[in-house]
Formats: C-alpha cells, sequence, structure tokens
C-alpha cells in the first residue's frame, strides 16, 4: 500500500543502482494520482539519431519551451541544486572536523617538540641544520596523521557497511565505497599533518642549542603569573601555547553546537508560529509524507468543515522556486478571501484579492529590489506586486503571496492542498475533534498547533542531524583536551610527587587536576559561545538567511552550552586526575 492505494506486486527488478534497486516502479499515470499531479512528470528522456546534433538540438528545445531547463545526461546531477546543497553541506561537516581535528594534531606536535627541546639542542650541537630538524618534525606530523588517516578510513569502511545494512538508508548509498574516496580521506590527512606540522617544526628548527640543552622542562612560571587568582589557571599558563590550541578546538566545537542548535530551534519556533497564525487550533497534513511532498485533496478540507465542533477550516499550498538572487523562495497559495491570508499584516499597497496577482514579505521586496505595482516572474509566469506584508515570521516575510488556485497551477497540483487549519467553536474539544477527522480520513495527520512541530518528523530529524554534527566536533574537541590534561600531568610528576610526599591526599590531587580541565573546558566555551552569538548576529543580518529563517539564542541553549563545558571538562580530566593521584611519592620523586 502506497498512500492508502493498493498495489499488486507483478515482479522483482535489478539495474546495480542502489539508488533505483531500493525503490519501486508504477505507471506514470498511478505515480501522478500518488503525487497528486496529473499531466506532470519530474523530467523526460531525449534519445538523440545523431549524437553530433547534441547542442543545436538542445538550444532548440529551451527556445521553444522557455521554462525547461536541457542538461545532457553526463551533466544531469552536477545540474541539480539539491545535489550542491548537499555536497557543501558534508564539506562543511568535513571542514569542522578536520579543522579541530588538525588544531589537535598541532597541540599534540608542540606537546612533543616541547618534551624533547633538550634532544633538539643536541641534534643542532652535533652539526644538525635546521631544515633538518624541520624535516623531521614535518615527517613525524605527517607520519601520525597518516596513521590516524588509515584509521579514519578503517572506521569510515566500517560505518559504511553498517549503514548499507539499514534499509532505511541502503537505497541511497553506492554499492561499495568509491576507491577515489579512500583516496580522498588518505590525502586529506597526509596534507593537515604537513600543515599541523608547520608551526611547531618552525619552532623546534630556530632552538639555539645552548639554550635547548640546558632546558629542564616546564617547572615554573613566569613572575607575572603568581598575580592569577587560582592554582588551575598558573598550572594552564605553564604552557600557554597549548592551553590557547586546546581552548580553540573546544571553542569551534561550542560554536558549532550553539550554532547549528539556534538554526534548528529557528526554524521550529517559525514554523510553530507559521502553522499558529489565524487563530488556528488545528492543523494537518498528509499522512505518513514529508513536509515538503504533503498533498492533500481541497475536497477534504471540505468535509472537515462540516464535522461537528469545527467552526471552519480552510487549506493552504506552499512551495519553492528560485527567484532574482534568491535561491528559495517560498510561495504561499492562499484563498484571498480566506482566513489564513488575514494573519499577513499590509503594509504597503492593498491586499491580494485575484488571480495573477502577488503580495511580498517586507524581507523578500527589499531582497528582490521590488515595489507595488511591478511585476516578478515565478517560474516565468508574471505576477503584479499589489501589496507588501509584514507578519514578524522570516519563512513569511522573506516569501510570497499568490491566490490558491494561481498556487496549484503553479505547482501543478489542481485541487491539492499542502496543510489545512481547524479553528473549533471548543478549543477544549481539540482532541475529540482531532481524533474524529482522524478516523474520518485517514490519509491526514492532525497535530494541535502547539504540538505540531513534535509530531513532524522532518523538523525532528532536522535537529537530531544537528545535534549529531555538534556531537561529532565536541568529541573530537574532548579527545584534544583529554590529550592535553593527560601530558600536563605528565611534566609535573615529580611535583606531584613532592605535593604527595608533603601530605596532599589523593582525593586533593584529583581535585587539583580536575579543577584545571574544567577552567580549560569553561574558558575554551566562553570563547566558542562568543563567536557563536557573533555568528548568529551576522547570519541574521544576511539578506538570505533572513529571508528563510531567524537564528535563535535560547536559554535552554545556554544551559546546554555550560552543562556540556561542565560535561567536557569533567570527562577529559577524569583519567588524567585518577592516574595523577594513584601516583606513588617515591616513583614520582625519581622520575626524570
Amino acid at each position: 500500500r502506497l498512500y492508502e492505494t493498493t498495489f499488486r506486486i507483478v515482479g522483482i527488478y535489478e539495474t546495480g543502482t542502489p539508488f533505483e534497486d531500493g525503490a519501486a516502479v508504477v505507471r506514470v499515470e498511478d505515480a501522478q494520482q500518488l503525487s497528486g499531479h496529473p499531466r506532470q512528470v519530474n523530467a523526460f528522456l531525449i534519445k538523440l539519431r545523431n549524437l553530433s546534433e547534441l547542442d543545436r538540438v538542445q538550444g532548440r528545445i529551451e527556445r521553444l519551451f522557455p521554462d525547461l531547463t536541457v542538461t545532457r545526461s553526463s551533466d544531469f546531477a552536477e545540474d541539480q541544486e539539491i545535489l550542491a546543497y548537499t555536497r557543501a553541506f558534508s564539506w562543511a561537516v568535513s571542514f569542522l572536523a578536520i579543522l579541530i581535528g588538525g588544531v589537535g594534531v598541532m597541540n599534540t606536535m608542540l606537546m612533543s617538540v616541547f618534551e624533547r627541546t633538550r634532544e633538539f639542542g643536541t641534534f643542532r650541537a652535533v652539526g644538525w641544520s635546521r631544515a633538518r630538524v624541520l624535516g623531521l618534525v614535518l615527517g613525524e606530523s605527517t607520519v601520525l596523521n597518516g596513521l590516524g588517516g588509515v584509521l579514519g578510513v578503517a572506521l569510515g569502511v566500517v560505518a559504511f557497511k553498517t549503514i548499507s545494512h539499514s534499509p532505511a538508508v541502503s537505497g541511497f548509498l553506492p554499492n561499495r565505497l568509491p576507491p577515489a574516496l579512500v583516496a580522498q580521506g588518505l590525502g586529506v590527512a597526509v596534507a593537515v599533518g604537513l600543515i599541523s606540522g608547520v608551526y611547531p617544526a618552525w619552532w623546534a628548527s630556530r632552538l639555539p642549542p645552548a639554550e635547548a640543552m640546558r632546558y629542564e622542562g616546564s617547572t615554573g612560571g613566569r613572575p607575572w603569573r603568581i598575580h592569577i587568582g587560582t592554582a588551575a589557571l598558573r598550572n594552564l599558563l605553564r604552557q600557554p601555547t597549548r592551553s590557547a590550541l586546546t581552548m580553540l578546538g573546544i571553542g569551534i566545537a561550542i560554536t558549532t553546537m550553539v550554532g547549528l542548535g539556534a538554526l534548528a530551534d529557528g526554524l521550529i519556533a517559525e514554523m510553530e508560529e507559521f502553522i499558529g497564525g489565524a487563530g488556528v487550533h488545528l492543523v494537518g497534513m498528509q499522512a505518513d509524507a514529508s513536509i515538503d511532498l504533503s498533498t492533500i485533496d481541497a475536497r477534504t478540507i471540505h468535509r472537515i468543515a462540516t464535522l461537528p465542533g469545527v467552526e471552519h477550516a480552510e487549506g493552504f499550498l506552499t512551495g519553492y522556486a528560485a527567484v532574482g538572487d534568491l535561491p528559495f523562495f517560498v510561495v504561499f497559495g492562499y484563498p484571498p478571501r480566506g482566513y489564513g491570508i488575514r494573519d499577513f499584516t499590509i503594509v504597503e499597497g492593498e491586499p491580494l484579492a485575484a488571480n495573477g496577482q502577488i503580495i511580498l514579505g517586507r524581507v523578500a521586496a527589499e531582497n528582490l529590489n521590488k515595489e507595488v505595482g511591478e511585476t516578478i516572474r515565478i517560474f516565468d509566469r508574471p505576477f503584479r506586486v499589489v501589496g507588501i506584508y509584514e507578519t514578524g515570521v522570516p519563512l513569511q516575510d522573506g516569501g510570497g503571496v499568490i491566490s490558491l488556485r494561481d498556487a496549484q497551477n503553479l505547482f501543478g497540483q489542481p485541487h491539492k492542498v499542502s496543510f489545512f487549519g481547524v479553528r473549533l467553536k471548543d478549543p477544549e474539544q481539540a482532541q475529540a475533534v482531532k481524533r474524529l477527522i482522524e478516523s474520518r480520513f485517514p490519509e491526514v495527520m492532525v497535530s494541535e498547533t502547539t504540538e505540531f512541530t513534535e509530531n513532524v518528523t522532518d523538523l525532528q530529524l532536522t535537529k537530531a542531524g544537528s545535534w549529531a554534527v555538534a556531537f561529532l566536533a565536541l568529541v573530537i574537541g574532548g579527545l584534544g583536551m583529554l590529550n592535553t590534561i593527560g601530558m600536563s600531568v605528565y611534566e609535573r610528576t615529580r611535583e606531584i610527587g613532592v605535593l604527595r610526599a608533603l601530605g596532599w591526599r589523593k582525593g586533593r590531587i584529583l581535585g587539583m587536576i580536575l579543577r584545571e580541565s574544567l577552567a580549560l573546558s569553561l574558558l575554551g566555551s566562553v570563547g566558542g559561545l562568543v563567536a557563536a552569538l557573533a555568528l548568529i548576529f551576522l547570519m541574521n543580518q544576511n539578506p538570505t538567511v533572513a529571508g528563510l529563517v531567524k537564528m535563535r539564542f535560547s536559554l535552554d541553549l545556554l544551559v546546554q552550552t555550560l552543562t556540556t563545558a561542565f560535561a567536557l571538562g569533567t570527562v577529559g580530566g577524569i583519567y588524567p586526575a585518577w592516574w595523577a593521584s594513584r601516583l606513588q611519592p617515591v616513583e614520582a620523586l625519581r622520575y626524570e
């Protein structure tokens, strides 16, 4: 059964392409009926008698049918905007992981160089040139990252094999991991190793032999450090570069978490405001459908309006188009004399009254540089701008409203709507009316306006996806902090032995190291939070972003940030603190 329509399986096919083998084929007429697009197709294929005529035929088709885009079959995927945005998002996530990982590698190499200062002094004293020292450290960094790249590829292969067995996603994955992707991963690992090792290698190559051989390790601090209020900060500032790099990694992770969280919260909040407009108590969409693909027969809405307890019910249609310089322009289709359109407050011109007209949101009008009386083209169809409106919801203010009939024709969905709102005579009967509608019309899903975003899978998946990316960044940043605190404890083995010999208990040593870890995490998190707030401000000033969503920083997000900082500090410091607390005084004092 597909959308309550029964189909009989008459055969099993195989093409070798996972995307096709994970799907099903029905007659085009049945597909048009299921999708609510009668006499419409997504694309059509053309086979030429003579390939040498390809350019001429392509040009002629585009001249005769200006609303069509003709692409060579080999270039089709590259020309799809959605694939380009998906690829850009995947690269953004990858870049984020590489950036945090690169900072961690640089931190590790710096710690290695500091620890081996006397060794490098010896090399320089016996005649090693600066270039040779530089090459040694760069080689170590490259090998370290190369091994990490091999491990990462192995984990990627395991993850790929595991995910490919999931029916939900197997249809979108290739049969095997492309060798080019494996080579790309290893190449990036080597490149990051080289880049991350440049500064540590440069620092090592410039060490004067005499000073390097007198180096006794990080055992003290500069005089000004004693004025800093806590021992935790004094200990962290013994190696300021190392601590700064660790805080940078944590800061990037926190910036990612807050930024993506603000974006997801903004989307959900706007959808709640959008759906809750016009004073409706219930909102409905197609059952078991994506929010972008929801289509409902308009006659169903008329029947719902006659049910007991319903004051009125009205449907509206949404669609997307590229207009001018705006890649995502939201088009809303409402009955001009309906209830829903009353939520769009006209600030210039006049309300929507007829077909062929459009009212633009204030943000959209500014972005498109359009005024009342001008014409705007959507899918090569002209609409006259009769008014400018404001609602306070960026999703609406960045789009435009046309008549429901125009929207149905524009998007090829005659007699269809995307969503519907229901106003009740008695709001206390919301649950009863909801159950009645869903029992009478199983093809729709109904929610109270306050619960709609919780019931829509698309929005919850968006939020889950943002948290998954943030979690990845936090894990990488947390590992970097674990490395830093561990190295700090290792360097101070004799110092900790002295403290134990002077009577410090294990619990006191444990608390000291944990305070250092928490201080490092808190400082990095504060920096990341400030950067995230700046990013949110800048993104909200961007016309393209402001026309789609307003990123929102909430008190809940602040609490999550502080909780994450505390968790990172605790998890990153617990093992080094435990190790330090178990050091035996005699053994620690003998440590060289």
